[in-house]
């Protein structure tokens, strides 16, 4: 009601609302100058990582540029079968992996920087090189390079090392199954271990019956004078249920 007194409570009330007010404001003004730095810390940190972002992103386009000219160069000397080509591939793969070294791309690099390393005969850098793609790589790279690094190795008389590789590679997934369990059959076929051949010849057939590979192990089975299993059918989709009227 207009020119109602207020109650002493209420004046204690309205007193520490605007003691409190004067005193947040003082608060600020005193604080001010942190306020401001705090702020522009902010937008610094702000502008940095739009800086880095975009940073980032120039070089892992350079990076695959340099890939791209490493991987042509390798490319182009396996349909020629030309050293210096190899030679021009493994240049590429070092300037990429020395230039973006922190960078998926120099991961890649070094897959082919090894390939071009046994092209030209290197197989001790090769085989150092793939291990150490297989174990540090990025998921698109280091399977395949476990994948080549036992073919190197079996290649070169290491059939135990290459079924030990091939063995971490079926258990880890990082590789297509059925390929893998073909190459463990027939490396344990050609070392004269047919019962480890005929069990990997038979995952598949039944484990993958889709594989190109099978045709190939049914073939090898019936050469070893093994029994040929039949693939489990796949399970028919279940059908919806007609809702009730």
């Amino acid at each position: 009601m207009p020119g109602a007194r207020l109650s002493r409570h209420e004046l204690k009330t309205q007193d520490e609302i605007t003691s409190s007010l004067q005193s947040f404001t003082e608060l600020l003004e005193t604080r001010k100058k942190e306020v401001l730095i705090a702020v522009a810390v902010l937008i610094v940190l702000v502008a940095a990582f739009a800086g880095w972002s975009a940073y980032s992103a120039k070089r892992n386009a350079a990076a695959s540029a340099q890939l791209a000219s490493a991987i042509a160069a390798f490319e182009e000397s396996n349909t020629r079968q030309d050293k210096a080509g190899y030679e021009k591939a493994v240049a590429e793969a070092r300037k990429t992996i020395e230039t973006y070294g922190s960078t998926s791309a120099a991961k890649i690099a070094k897959y082919y920087l090894a390939m071009s390393q046994d092209r030209l005969g290197d197989t001790a850098s090769a085989e150092k090189n793939l291990q150490e793609v297989a174990e540090q790589g990025d998921s698109t790279i280091k399977g395949v390079a476990q994948f080549a690094l036992a073919h190197l190795q079996a290649q070169h008389g290491g059939t135990a090392k290459a079924i030990d590789t091939l063995t971490l590679l079926y258990n880890n997934g990082n590789y297509p199954k059925s390929a893998v369990a073909y190459d463990l059959a027939s490396l344990y076929e050609v070392g004269g271990q047919p019962e480890q051949a005929k069990q990997y010849y038979g995952k598949v057939i039944t484990d993958f019956p889709d594989s190109r590979f099978r045709q190939e192990s049914e073939s090898a089975l019936k050469r070893m004078g093994a029994p040929v299993p039949v693939p489990v059918p796949a399970p028919a989709p279940a059908q919806a249920v007609p809702a009730k009227k």
